[in-house]
């Protein structure tokens, strides 16, 4: 675990690196529009191996496809990480992928669209996202949860404190897209969709499929595919649990707030059946 001074100094160097790629990236500058530096320099894992940018976007099965690309990309090699252990699949100091800042480059992003670096990631019904996220953050008291406690103006260090879903959507729905937590954020922001030019976007709901789509443009033979793992599976049917937590006034609310990724990504504004 890194110590509190080690952390720090690595959100200093962040910054610093922030600073820089604004100047001289007109991609990173439509990014700094969507979120924190520490939160771009999270979202963005970068292949040299297979020449793709894989973007981070919570919530739509990234642990599993974390695994399979990090199995990928340690193939041939002497040692190779743990490919179940999530400690080790969302470090960014341990994962092969790289970080913008390992690449010496100046204006990081530009710089990999113009050499033909790939986009790729995938994307969820916001509804089912939203509803995920809360089970999994919320009710299990997750440290997302003070955000969401301060939003609603109870004391942030009371993680007992019951909140119910619509607590939930009105708190979230009142955020910047800036200010959002990574697992709410909409995905038009999370994934600079606006400002990047994606030759892959498979969907969650359609995860098997799409997930051996993925590798195939990126060029892996269907018998090298990595075995999805399934990490993280949420237990129980969001399709079935939207119908018991949505309310009108919830989906309407929804429906309003993350209305980029209804228009962008082709959902419905009806719940899921």
């Amino acid at each position: 675990m890194k110590s509190k001074a080690t952390k720090l100094l690595n959100e200093a160097l962040d910054q610093m690196q922030w600073y820089r790629f604004r100047l001289n990236c007109p991609l990173a500058r439509a990014a700094a529009k969507c979120m924190p530096a520490g939160d771009f320099f999270y979202s963005v894992n970068v292949s040299d191996r297979y020449r793709y940018v894989y973007m981070d976007n919570p919530k739509t099965g990234c642990s599993s496809l974390k695994s399979a690309l990090v199995e990928l990309e340690t193939r041939g090699l002497e040692s190779s990480p743990d490919y179940y252990d999530g400690k080790v699949l969302h470090d960014r100091d341990r994962s092969p992928l790289r970080r913008l800042t390992d690449l010496k480059l100046g204006a990081p992003l530009s710089a990999l669209a113009s050499r033909g670096y790939r986009f790729v990631t995938f994307v969820r019904n916001p509804y089912a996202r939203l509803l995920s996220c809360y089970r999994d953050k919320i009710l299990h008291n997750g440290p997302q949860k003070r955000q969401v406690l301060r939003g609603l103006g109870f004391p942030a260090d009371d993680l007992t404190r019951p909140v119910s879903f619509e607590e939930f959507v009105r708190a979230v729905a009142r955020e910047s897209d800036y200010a959002m937590d990574v697992h709410w954020r909409p995905q038009t922001s999370q994934i600079f969709f606006e400002a990047l030019n994606y030759s892959f976007i498979g969907r969650f709901e359609n995860y098997q499929e799409d997930f051996e789509a993925l590798f195939g443009h990126l060029g892996i033979p269907a018998e090298d595919i990595p075995v999805a793992r399934h990490l993280n599976r949420t237990k129980g049917g969001l399709r079935e649990l939207c119908g018991e937590f949505y309310t009108g006034d919830i989906q309407a609310t929804v429906y309003e707030r993350y209305k980029k990724d209804f228009d962008n990504f082709g959902y419905s504004p009806e719940l899921p059946d």
